[in-house]
């Protein structure tokens, strides 16, 4: 029944149309007729290019003339035809014959390499001035997107029941989405999308859905990063991760293309497989489809055909992406498929000898001379390697570092002096682009719709029209106070209007449950009331209440803060309160690990103190880079006792520690503070850019370390006894050293220059994660010493170091190669003035959410240490600090 609809529906549909438009229409098969699915036409003088549904049926709306039309697949010999339309046009029956590649002519060298690598070669050196090639391109895109969704599994239906019977998503529906869309890029990667009609019945609709399939069209696979996380076949460092087969070279069209076969070396995420479709000489793409295998049981696959739209200029004029999922029973799948012509295109003649030069507005500025003088140094060495015309694997790698160099080096330049605000993604709807009907879908649509298509617009159709219907229904969202008292009961968060919004833990909060010796039971929570006014300021109330029930003491802090959203950023912050800190607050055991340890194993980690306070702190930002922040505390702090003698296990055989750090400096007793403190930072960000009058740094440009310098004194007055001033310098650091690698620098030294009268709670204490489980991440913490044992009221030094990269030494292995971990070496030192020091190193494997490491340390007496680690840090996210 469905099919009769579809065959009825297309012929009304082609009737009501052809006298309006001239139509080129027709079929794609193989010489046995059966239909080539997804092939590509090429128009070449309006660089438009399409591709046939997966029945092989083409459409495209042409004005009458003459052209040259390319139709072809990979696998399939190109047929190019030269077409005349004309008032009518009657359907053509392309029949494309089976690729047949010539490998009698190849040459195996006498290494018995492939030829496939020599080839490769060439595209990896060639592939940053492709990269570089495009200026500026105006385009119009058609985008068609399916969901399908296959099976939902019983868990996800009881979970999210509500969802799905608010979107409507069923099992074995098909949603589509197509707009008609005006793409304007501007290198480096500036992009603009004005979607001028778009019709959708995907699941809350309210916004296009394309922006994935955009940023797919206007990306570059030229570029190292093209592909994601995984390592780019055309990217140097290549060959360490895939092999390369030449599987055939044949004349197509008038260029000559070699089929080459990418064979990852492992298997997972950071891999692709498949084909890629070179043309020698140029050495440039001309066709691709490769497959990434991702985890979590998901398939990703990626399909671009190239045309020639201007003389030795091949860019792409079709793609095609599916993404397939099956994860515990929910499967299903998306399937974007675009068509793009080409309304204006610029490219840059220093790469592509027989392409145009681009008008003098969109050139580069002039370069500093000292910047030139190492551009000059690179070309060089450039020419030197380009010389050679069968380059090595090493010339060829070292050959594409010097261009992409080069062409950071442009960029860096002329954005030195350059402070304009570019937005790199914009997405404009027009006010009228959801109002076409079916009959303007049909008459502009150059893909035809499949016939699972056909049904989801039949759907969509009938949906609208009962929408219609239903408009005045009586459903009514959930009132506001009712959803403020759900925000309030069980969390959340709660948009009162534009302005005003408040978030909550909840009353019943399950992380917020712990357990010490000092308070027994614990429970807190916290609420929180922000109003923001754009371009104008935030302000924030805040309120976090605990209660501990051995000790029956009612923990809380409050504070009210105010943020400016100019230059200077000014945050001015009051807060008060009465809280049962940890000595080592910063790097003290963790909230849930002192539970786990106390109920489990009967080990109390946390050493707690009484502490009641009321703080002024202002910031602001005094010049562009710079932080400058002081604060004015007023607090009272007493020691305490244990209260809570309970665990599960080990009562018979263990004792629970008194409340005192194992520190041989350990001194407490009531007092007062009156603490002044200030701390400068500074980050030299020589590229920015001003937006609404702000200036606002460039991501990844600013390499230079992070500076900053404090001071904390107590002043001794009246009842406020502390007496001691400590000084503090340091820097930190984070680059990208690479594709996938990071390398983070920290170091801090600081001096107490006097110290006539301090406690415990007012040391330099530093982080430490003794235990073997713990909560903290493996950088900037001490995984071999104790959470006291090196505190100080002296002077210190302490550095970090850590290098972290996605591809190192384990995952290289077959049964690591398909997780997204990360290996990591560290290194830390810590001095400590009279208690001598403490130098650790060690390696890690894992990824956000969990590491293992292996640790060695060295210390002052020669001892040598060693230990195990498993961190969770996921867990640092969900500790509740009142009280403990």
């Amino acid at each position: 029944m469905w099919f009769r609809v579809f065959l009825i529906l297309s012929v009304t549909l082609f009737s009501s149309f052809a006298s309006h438009a001239q139509v080129l229409s027709g079929i794609i098969t193989d010489e046995a007729g059966k239909p080539v699915p997804w092939a590509t036409v090429f128009v070449k003088e309006l660089m438009y290019g399409t591709v046939a549904n997966q029945d092989g049926a083409f459409e495209l709306k042409l004005d009458a003339g003459d052209y040259t039309c390319v139709f072809q697949s990979m696998g399939y010999q190109a047929e190019t035809r030269q077409i005349s339309i004309g008032k009518t046009a009657s359907p053509l029956h392309i029949r494309l014959k089976p690729m047949v590649y010539n490998l009698s002519g190849v040459v195996v060298s006498s290494s018995g390499e492939d030829p496939a690598y020599g080839i490769m070669r060439q595209v990896i050196r060639m592939a940053p001035q492709y990269a570089g090639m495009v200026k500026y391109y105006k385009a119009d895109v058609y985008i068609r997107g399916s969901l399908e969704i296959r099976s939902i599994s019983r868990m996800v239906k009881w979970m999210a029941r509500e969802d799905l019977k608010e979107s409507g998503i069923k099992e074995g529906d098909v949603y589509m989405e197509e707009s008609v869309n005006e793409i304007e890029f501007t290198a480096p990667s500036k992009v603009n999308q004005r979607v001028k009609s778009i019709h959708s019945n995907f699941p809350r609709d309210d916004e296009s859905k394309s922006s994935a399939a955009v940023g797919y069209i206007s990306g570059n696979l030229y570029k190292p990063d093209a592909f994601g996380n995984a390592w780019s076949p055309f990217a140097p460092g290549a060959f360490n991760h895939y092999r390369f087969a030449l599987e055939g070279t044949r004349v197509n069209g008038k260029v000559l293309v070699s089929k080459i076969r990418i064979i990852p070396k492992g298997k997972g995420p950071k891999f692709l497989r498949g084909h890629v479709y070179i043309i020698e000489d140029l050495w440039c793409i001309h066709s691709i489809d490769v497959q990434v295998e991702e985890q979590l049981g998901v398939d990703i696959r990626l399909s671009q055909t190239y045309g020639e739209v201007k003389p030795s200029v091949w860019l792409p004029v079709s793609n095609r992406m599916k993404l397939d999922m099956d994860l515990l029973g929910n499967a299903g799948g998306f399937l974007y498929n675009t068509s793009v012509r080409y309304r204006e295109l610029l490219v840059n003649a220093s790469h592509i000898p027989a392409a145009e030069a681009p008008p003098v507005s969109m050139q580069l500025p002039a370069s500093p001379s000292a910047s030139q003088m190492r551009r000059d140094r690179l070309q060089k060495k450039a020419e030197k390697l380009t010389a050679s015309p069968e380059p090595t694997n090493s010339e060829a790698y070292r050959l594409a570092r010097i261009r992409q160099k080069q062409e950071e080096l442009k960029a860096r330049d002329s954005l030195r002096n350059n402070h304009q605000y570019v937005e790199r993604y914009k997405l404009s709807i027009d006010s009228n682009a959801r109002v076409s009907d079916t009959a303007f879908w049909s008459s502009i649509r150059p893909i035809p719709l499949a016939r699972s298509e056909v049904l989801s617009v039949i759907r969509n159709d009938t949906l609208l029209a009962r929408g219609k219907k239903d408009a005045d229904s009586t459903i009514q969202p959930k009132p506001a106070k009712q959803r403020l008292l759900s925000v309030l009961l069980t969390g959340g968060i709660s948009e009162i209007d534009s302005v005003n919004r408040i978030s909550s833990n909840g009353l019943l909060y399950p992380f917020g449950v712990s357990f010490s010796t000092v308070d027994g039971l614990t429970y807190g929570t916290r609420f929180t009331y922000n109003r923001f006014k754009t371009g104008k300021y935030k302000a924030m109330v805040d309120f976090a209440p605990a209660f501990g029930f051995a000790s029956r003491d009612f923990m809380w802090t409050t504070s009210v803060g105010l943020e400016g959203q100019g230059n200077l950023k000014n945050k001015f912050r009051i807060s008060g309160g009465s809280l049962h800190p940890d000595f080592n607050r910063e790097g003290g055991a963790m909230a849930i690990e002192n539970a786990l340890s106390t109920l489990l194993f009967r080990q109390n980690l946390s050493r707690l103190y009484q502490h009641d306070f009321i703080r002024v702190a202002h910031s602001l930002q005094p010049f562009f880079g710079a932080s400058l922040s002081a604060a004015l505390t007023l607090a009272e702090s007493a020691p305490l006792q244990n209260q809570s003698d309970f665990s599960f296990f080990y009562k018979d055989s263990r004792s629970f520690s008194p409340n005192i750090p194992a520190s041989p400096l350990y001194r407490m007793e009531r007092h007062r503070d009156l603490i002044f403190e200030m701390e400068l930072t500074y980050k030299p960000m020589p590229f920015y850019y001003i937006k609404d009058g702000v200036k606002v740094p460039r991501r990844g440009l600013n390499r230079a370390p992070e500076f900053f310098a404090g001071i904390r004194k107590a002043i001794p007055s009246g009842s406020f006894t502390t007496d001691f001033t400590v000084l503090h310098a340091g820097l930190r650091q984070e680059v990208a050293t690479g594709p996938g690698e990071r390398l983070k620098i920290e170091a801090e030294s600081g001096k107490f220059v006097t110290a006539d009268r301090l406690y415990s709670g007012d040391f330099t204490h530093f982080s430490a994660q003794p235990l073997t489980v713990g909560g903290k991440d493996l950088f900037n913490t001490f995984q071999l010493i104790n959470y006291y044992e090196y505190s100080t009221n002296e002077a210190w030094l302490r550095a970090f170091a850590n290098y972290s990269s996605r591809y190192l030494l384990f995952t290289r292995l077959p049964l690591l190669r398909n997780r997204l971990w990360q290996e990591q070496f560290s290194l830390g030192f810590l001095g400590v003035q009279h208690q001598g020091y403490h130098i650790e190193g060690g390696f890690g494997l894992g990824n956000s959410l969990y590491n293992f490491g292996v640790y060695t340390a060295l210390n002052d007496e020669g001892k040598w240490q060693w230990g195990f680690r498993l961190a969770i840090p996921v867990f640092s996210t969900r500790e509740i600090t009142v009280g403990m």
